[in-house]
């Protein structure tokens, strides 16, 4: 049919992304070998926000989300000219499928500068992306909004099935976090505090689709702090996210 609304351009962002991530895996705990291909992540995330309504655009920038901020590791093996690379990656999305991909792709990665050409530390790098999302002066879109939810929930829904499935001990559940930058308190308050801030873009308000999806983000990370035994005022509290907390939420610390 002439109107489906994926064309052979969702096709070719496909084998985009299947190349830029080509070799890389989902994260495992230590000692585990990885198995499951990223792809998988990125076709989650495409297949969520088709779910909440995602244009072909979108849907293309959905499977793209991840190629300037992990793509130019997998193909730039010289660290010093990552940051090169991540521009020319954005030049050619521009050129393959068209400006608002490549905003769109640009409006999910934390832009962050590359220091050595490396990220920069986990809590800047969160922070930093929180606060964009609540920015009243430069308002991230709806579908710029769409794209990152949908990463945030496929990703919420991976953590979540894998604590259910391996971390049945709070021994297990800190060995299980291990893998992850800020370990279970970092991770369960970033989560906690991407909900807070989406409710509150400005770019969300009085689109319903939108806020269905960060009420499957809330009940996602709401199942995630009781299967860690873990109270969303508690999280919200912990040490690695508390300046944001401290100036947003107006809670405060002895």
């Amino acid at each position: 049919m002439s109107d489906f609304p994926l064309t052979d351009r969702f096709l070719h962002a496909l084998e985009r992304a299947h190349h830029w991530h080509a070799g890389q895996y989902r994260k495992v705990p230590e000692g585990e070998t990885a198995t499951v291909p990223y792809l998988s992540h990125l076709l989650g995330v495409a297949s969520i926000a088709l779910e909440f309504g995602a244009s072909e655009d979108e849907a293309i920038a959905a499977l793209l989300h991840d190629a300037l901020e992990d793509g130019p590791e997998n193909i730039q093996t010289d660290v010093a000219r990552r940051g090169e690379a991540r521009e020319d990656l954005r030049r050619l999305i521009r050129q393959e499928f068209g400006e608002q991909v490549e905003q769109l792709v640009s409006g999910a990665t934390e832009e962050t500068a590359l220091v050595a050409g490396k990220k920069a530390p986990w809590p800047e790098r969160k922070m930093a992306y929180l606060r964009r999302l609540i920015d009243t002066e430069h308002v991230e879109g709806a579908a710029s909004l769409l794209v990152s939810a949908s990463d945030k929930l496929h990703n919420a829904r991976a953590i979540l099935a894998d604590v259910l499935a391996f971390g049945d001990s709070p021994e297990g559940r800190v060995a299980f976090f291990d893998r992850f930058n800020a370990g279970q308190d970092g991770t369960l308050q970033y989560y906690r505090l991407l909900v807070w801030a989406y409710r509150r873009a400005p770019g969300a308000q009085g689109r319903p689709r939108l806020q269905a999806l960060f009420a499957e983000l809330d009940r996602t990370v709401a199942a995630l702090e009781q299967a860690c035994g873990v109270r969303a005022e508690d999280v919200v509290a912990a040490t690695p996210l508390r300046p944001f907390v401290e100036r947003h939420l107006s809670v405060t610390h002895p």
